[in-house]
């Protein structure tokens, strides 16, 4: 089984008279586990097809104490390092959304030598690589070789191209 991680800023709705799982419902995980409801607690061994596990995150990481919780800076963090550390493919999704945390797993990434593949939505600009996070996407690149990166160019690409390089159907 092949474990993969999806680093990106989670696509949550401000709406408060939604459910978390109806506010998650539009994020390109929940698309990929056909469960926004999956998307919120960490389940193990969490299928996305046959012989593929999606290992994280999850919008909700569970404390110490059993509690789940989104605002728990340790846990997060400690969740979501384990996360990495057990995929064997880290998938980065650079979006219209900036995330400082999606740098950081994909640094985390970097460091233990994982299989990176970077999807990025293409914008206007007069770098060689069409993206405010070009430098990332770029560093990457130079500290792997083997990164993939791949653009795109509208969001109903995104789903097909994640399949397409993960091989699933």
């Amino acid at each position: 089984m092949k474990k993969i991680y999806f680093a990106g800023k989670f696509n949550k709705k401000k709406d408060k008279s939604l459910t978390l799982a109806e506010q998650l419902k539009n994020d390109y995980r929940s698309k990929l586990l056909n469960s926004s409801t999956s998307l919120i607690k960490a389940k193990p061994n969490l299928k996305l097809a046959e012989n593929v596990i999606y290992s994280g995150p999850f919008y909700c990481e569970e404390a110490s104490n059993g509690d789940f919780t989104s605002t728990d800076c340790d846990t997060v963090i400690k969740e979501e390092y384990k996360s990495i550390t057990s995929a064997d493919v880290i998938v980065v999704v650079f979006d219209k959304s900036f995330s400082v945390g999606t740098i950081v797993e994909l640094s985390w990434g970097l460091e233990q030598n994982k299989e990176i593949i970077i999807i990025y939505k293409e914008e206007n600009g007069v770098y060689q690589i069409k993206s405010e996070y070009w430098f990332a996407i770029l560093n990457a690149k130079l500290k792997n070789p083997k990164t993939q990166i791949i653009p795109y160019q509208h969001k109903k690409e995104l789903i097909p191209l994640i399949k397409k390089h993960l091989k699933i159907n």
